[in-house]
């Protein structure tokens, strides 16, 4: 004990007073054992006791697990799912406009991680622009659907067993929404915040509510919750489209005076550009439950969960187009007749590093600068009813039937291009600072005149994804040392997709000037609004300007749309599966010894419809497969010390194709 003073006494004095005060402090506690009352348990809430739990649930399972719990995900400032979930080790994530969308775990991308709600396997899609993979139409979930606020138990499965259904190489997460018997009684709880964007210089509201009860003493409940967000972000840059070697495209001239720019060991931007987008979206999520146990060996529940968010974003674009092209042999990809057989671009000065075109001038490019703008939603529905009936104390069995239902629809995709061509004095410069380059445009970017209307993109985009499941399972403790589990499993899985287009994005009317150069009164001003850089403005069609012109939205004449054949096409999944797994508790000796050997069957039809080409025209075809796996797995659990485990999981596991690898395309001449 450390006793401090200001006033002077000797060691034998401070050490008498700690004395005294020891055995003081003695007294007191023998007074307070005297009038202490036993408790039978002590409760511990708040942060510390859900860590706890997300502890127990990872020690007690038999594979590799990570978990997070309720009152983890109400303190993180996460904006969704994916945001909270690559707080767990192994797990990254992809973002678009700044927010989480996909994980990956271990290295494999998101169509490798199987998504579960409420035990029964789901997949939500949104779109994105071009840049972040565009609208998703493969197995990987989009987890920005849902606020991180509807759901208390987040489990992320890192090794596979027999009792998990298959399909995942990188890991199953298990989402979960809460129910009423998971509260003690009445239970009302709220939150609101709001986050402000510095660079997009707007205030984002976020509020969730939370509300329970049970009834008939303990044996009925009822839960609703929602949330709500809004949110507002800013992106700019600049960005390539990824570098081309120089035989690839970029169409330089074979008398250009850097022609080593052509070599095929020389790589070049393939369109330099500045890049400005504006996010707009809005999220709700409800979601509901009923428990009722009408005796202490049965338990039914019914959850159902709606999420939908609406999101508008518009990008504007400036941006060296030539350089996607070739142009060699007298024509450019994207250009209308007459402007075939202009001269191909001449690299005028230049310097290379480490094989790449890291600066250049150049002649004979052309200018582009583009608006788009899109307006989609992802609707989301599930229903799930779910029973639990113990037999004996030793045997009980319980299952599900439930339905999920994930729409994408993108009914707005509009790009509107405009171009001046064969520019002189075109440069960029990757020198200082590869991530903010030094573009001169050689014409003045903020001068309206003399751009030509050069493109007309129209792209609805429509996904959907269903899945109905079906399982039941039953649990045998054959001894205090072995359990035996296993159960029969129906899921039919299906997807459509949809894109529509224009059959020629490069139809151009005239306009009523009599020719396609649009006038001021056409174009906007646009630019970059949270960054310093080289043009900081520029100008862009008028969207809405030009579309109320030429009446674009009409699905008539040159702006009729039609389906994109390869992404309009659906495919039928169907998996019917077994499952017998043994769990076993012994010791090795001092150590305990836990974990589970099983096997998984799983029998899975698919049938896939498209369009194939035969002699020029594109005709329906469907193909058909079926295929079975047998998977077995271990996993093996020491407790070397109550907080020192070695695992060991071992297991043949599968992963169906893509969903864009089952398309039945072919070309037959």
């Amino acid at each position: 004990m450390q006793i401090r003073s200001n006033s002077k006494k000797t060691p034998v004095t401070m050490l008498a007073l700690a004395i005294g005060m020891a055995l003081g402090a003695s007294a007191h506690a023998q007074d307070a054992a005297q009038s202490a009352t036993d408790l039978d348990t002590v409760t511990v809430t708040g942060y510390r006791a859900s860590v706890e739990k997300a502890l127990d649930i990872k020690r007690g399972e038999a594979g590799v697990v990570d978990a997070i719990v309720a009152e983890d995900v109400g303190k993180f400032p996460d904006l969704n799912l994916a945001e909270s979930l690559q707080r767990i080790p192994g797990v990254v994530i992809t973002r678009e406009a700044g927010e989480g969308r996909n994980i990956t775990v271990r290295g494999l991308s998101s169509d490798f991680t199987r998504v579960r709600i409420n035990g029964m396997e789901a997949l939500t899609t949104v779109g994105a622009g071009d840049q972040s993979g565009g609208t998703n139409r493969g197995r990987g979930f989009d987890f920005n659907v849902f606020a991180s606020d509807l759901f208390t138990q987040m489990l992320v499965r890192k090794t596979a067993s027999a009792d998990v259904e298959e399909g995942s190489l990188g890991a199953t997460v298990d989402l979960r929404t809460a129910r009423p018997f998971d509260y003690d009684g009445f239970t009302f709880a709220a939150s609101g915040q709001a986050s402000y964007n510095d660079m997009a210089q707007k205030a984002d509201p976020r509020m969730a509510a939370l509300i329970s009860n049970t009834f008939a003493d303990g044996t009925f409940g009822a839960l609703l919750s929602v949330a709500y967000s809004e949110r507002q972000a800013l992106e700019e840059g600049s960005n390539t489209g990824r570098w081309a070697n120089g035989t690839s495209n970029g169409g330089f001239a074979a008398s250009s005076p850097f022609a080593a720019a052509r070599s095929v060991n020389v790589y070049h931007p393939r369109f330099p550009r500045y890049v400005q987008m504006e996010h707009t979206q809005e999220r709700l999520g409800i979601t509901g439950s009923l428990q009722w146990k009408p005796t202490d060996r049965t338990e039914i529940s019914l959850d159902a969960l709606y999420s939908k968010i609406d999101a508008t974003r518009d990008e504007n674009y400036i941006e060296a187009i030539s350089f996607s092209r070739n142009r060699d042999a007298g024509t450019g990809v994207n250009r209308r007749p007459e402007r075939d057989g202009k001269p191909a671009t001449v690299v005028t000065a230049g310097e290379i590093r480490n094989n790449a075109l890291v600066y250049g001038q150049f002649d004979n490019v052309d200018i582009r600068a583009e608006n788009r703008h899109d307006e989609w939603n992802t609707e989301f529905k599930q229903v799930g009813l779910n029973f639990d009936h113990r037999f004996s104390d030793a045997f009980s069995m319980n299952g599900k039937v439930g339905i999920s239902r994930s729409a994408h629809e993108n009914p707005v995709q509009t790009t509107i291009i405009m171009d001046k061509y064969d520019v002189d004095g075109y440069s960029y410069d990757y020198r200082g600072n590869d991530r903010m380059p030094i573009l001169n445009y050689g014409i003045d970017p903020n001068n309206p005149n003399g751009w030509e209307l050069a493109e007309i993109r129209l792209r609805p985009q429509y996904v959907d994804n269903d899945f109905d499941t079906a399982e039941v399972n039953f649990n045998w403790n054959i001894s205090p040392g072995f359990r035996l589990k296993g159960g029969l499993q129906a899921k039919d899985y299906s997807f459509s997709t949809l894109e529509l287009r224009r059959s020629s994005e490069g139809a151009v009317p005239l306009l009523p000037n009599g020719t396609r150069i649009l006038p001021g009164d056409l174009t906007q001003s646009a630019g970059l609004k949270g960054i310093n850089g080289f043009p900081s403005t520029w100008v862009v069609p008028n969207l809405d300007a030009v579309a109320d012109l030429l009446d674009i939205y009409s699905n008539s004449g040159t702006f009729a749309v039609a389906p994109r054949s390869n992404n309009s096409r659906s495919v039928e999944e169907k998996g019917r599966g077994a499952w017998l797994m043994g769990e076993f508790s012994t010791d090795l000796g001092s150590i305990p010894l836990s974990g589970n050997f099983g096997v998984r069957y799983v029998e899975t039809k698919q049938e896939s419809n498209g369009f194939a080409t035969v002699a020029g025209v594109l005709v329906p075809a469907t193909s058909k497969r079926k295929y079975d796996d047998t998977l077995p797995s271990f996993n093996l659990v020491a407790e070397i010390t109550p907080d020192f485990l070695i695992r060991l999981g071992a297991a043949k596991v599968m992963s169906r194709p893509g969903l864009g690898n089952l398309t039945p395309g072919v070309t037959v001449a």
